[in-house]
Formats: C-alpha cells, structure tokens, sequence
C-alpha cells in the first residue's frame, strides 16, 4: 500500500492544489456539506468534485460521512486560508516547480535547475515578470516566515544591536518581528522592487514603519554598509556556492568590525539518521536543486562558505524545528 501511494503522490498533490484554489478547508471549516453544495459554491461540477472530493478523503484530508456528505479534518484545517499554515506555500509550489520537477532527470544529469531549463529564464526572473507569481511567491514566503520570526526575535542576544539590515527580506516580516521585540532598534529592509511591494503597508501596520528604511537593490552588486547585524533568511539557500559566495562576500564588505551576520536556514543533516525528522529538509534540498540549483546545507558546509567570504563562524542557535541560525563575524 505504501508504494502504491508513493504512485500516487502526484496525484494528491493536484488534489490538494484544487482544494485549496477552491478554498474547499474553509467551505468545510464549520462542519460536513454535501458535493453539490459545495459545487454551488464553489462553479465546479457537482459529479467531478465529489470524485476529487472522495480522492481527499482517501488521503485522509477530508471525510466521507455516512449521509454521503463531506467534512474536515485536522490535516484539512492546516490547508484553511484563515490559519498559519501551508495554503500559499501549496499554490506556490504549484506555480513555482511541479513543471520543474517533471525534468528532474535534467538536473541528475547536469546539476543544474531543471526549471530554468524548461522556462529559459530562472525562477526569479519569471517572479519579476509575473505580478500574480509573485504575489503567491511572498505570500508564501510570509507565512513561512511568521512561524519563525517570532521565536528567532525571542531567543536571539541582540545584545548592543541599534541597526539590522535585513537582506532580501522581501515584506519585512522577520525584521518587523525583531524591531517588535526590541523597541531602540532601527532596520534597513533591502530587497528588489518586487520583493519590497506591501512591505510599507505591513510594516506600519505593525507599528514599526518609522524606524524602517526600504532600500532597493540586488545583494550581488552591493549591501548597505555600516549595520550592526546582517540577516539573511532564506537567501543563501537558494543559490549554488559560487553565488552563495558572492552574497556573502558582499554582506563582509559592507559589515564593520563588530558586525554580526545572522543566517536563517534549514540545517541539513550529516546523514539520514531519522526519516520523519529530515524529511522537510531533505526535499527542501531536492526541491533547491531542481528549481533554483541551489542547496541547502550542513553546519560544516556553512562554515567552510563562511570561511571562504573571510567570516569566521561563531555558534548555531536552534530557532524552530530544523531552521537554525548560523552566526557569523569578520575573521580576525
């Protein structure tokens, strides 16, 4: 049985992709409702949803009760567009690689994306043509971000911090958390035009505004120089080690002598001991390759690219789950 679910995987991805498009967790959020009221609401046909709707309920997303109807689960509350959760990140990953990922031989075979291969330009490039791709793409980014912002705002020292550059930090969501948690700091949010939209409007209605900068620019040309820490979350991961290295090369030569740099990754294991626990890193890794042809990477591997960008690394602070921050200084 479980290899004919492993069969099956593609299938319950595209299942799940139409339930959340149709918003099917939050139709069902209040209790069981028949196919074709849910067709109703929802311009489908009532004979074709309840197929995909008895397809969920075999993947144990919905259930089927015994009056034929249809109600939510646990696993369909963490599909609700109202809950942190991964609604966006499933929309997103749709748009952003299950294409991809048909050509995942291409990238077996060379190293390199399978999606910049299919589409002739990198995932990236497409964000910044696309206005609804990229709207999906942060708010995906957002909600991933709120689950750890919080918790990395608590248990980091920031002890004589008065500037945080966040680099490429798209809407500002961890910054704000850290300026939230931190009343005398100020920050510089520094990101591409596309990734700064609603940045404004999010940051002040989190009552921050006034002690944010947003600065336009690419991190592989230059970094606002002068800050007391540079926070990269989600940023190293998605390039190779030669560009990986240019980053942060260029966050060292704007950093001052007590700088500290701060990255927020997955923390890849040495090996598989525990499935369940490498699980969302292991694919993440996966999914870095065949997308983005980046990677993510082990304690060792951050310290040697750290080394090679003449920073010296200083500890790893477990912030949630396997996402870590690797802190880092000028190597003296």
């Amino acid at each position: 049985m479980e290899a004919q679910r492993l069969m099956s995987g593609f299938r319950a991805y595209q299942m799940i992709v139409a339930a959340c498009l149709l918003r099917l967790p939050d139709l069902l959020a209040d209790g069981p409702k028949s196919a074709e009221d849910l067709a109703a609401e929802t311009g489908t046909l009532t004979g074709p949803l309840q197929r995909v709707l008895r397809g969920l309920a075999v993947w144990r997303v919905f259930v089927e009760t015994p009056d034929g109807k249809f109600g939510p689960t646990s696993l369909s509350d963490t599909f609700r567009s109202d809950k942190p959760g991964l609604r966006n990140m499933t929309i997103m990953l749709r748009e952003e690689g299950y294409q991809a990922w048909g050509d995942l031989m291409y990238s077996l075979r060379t190293g390199k994306s399978a999606y910049e291969h299919m589409y002739g330009k990198s995932h990236f490039e497409r964000i910044g043509e696309d206005p609804m791709l990229a709207a999906h793409f942060n708010a995906a980014m957002v909600e991933f971000s709120g689950r750890v912002a919080g918790t990395f705002a608590a248990v980091y020292d920031f002890t004589g911090v008065r500037t945080v550059v966040d680099v490429g930090g798209g809407n500002g969501a961890v910054l704000m958390a850290v300026l939230q948690a931190h009343a005398a700091m100020r920050g510089i949010l520094f990101d591409l035009a596309q990734g700064l939209a609603g940045a404004a409007e999010k940051l002040a209605s989190g009552g921050v505004g006034d002690r944010v900068t947003l600065q336009e620019g690419s991190f592989f040309e230059a970094v606002p120089p002068g800050a007391d820490i540079y926070l990269l979350k989600s940023i190293v991961h998605d390039w190779d080690d030669e560009r990986a290295l240019a980053i942060l090369q260029n966050c060292a030569r704007a950093m001052h002598p007590s700088s500290r740099m701060v990255i927020l990754e997955r923390k890849l294991p040495d090996r598989i001991e525990s499935p369940e626990d490498a699980f969302t890193t292991v694919m993440g890794d996966v999914h870095m390759m065949v997308v983005l042809g980046g990677k993510e990477r082990t304690t060792n591997q951050y310290r040697d690219l750290l080394a090679q960008a003449g920073l010296r690394m200083t500890g790893e602070i477990p912030i949630e789950g396997d996402i870590t921050a690797f802190e880092a200084v000028i190597a003296g």
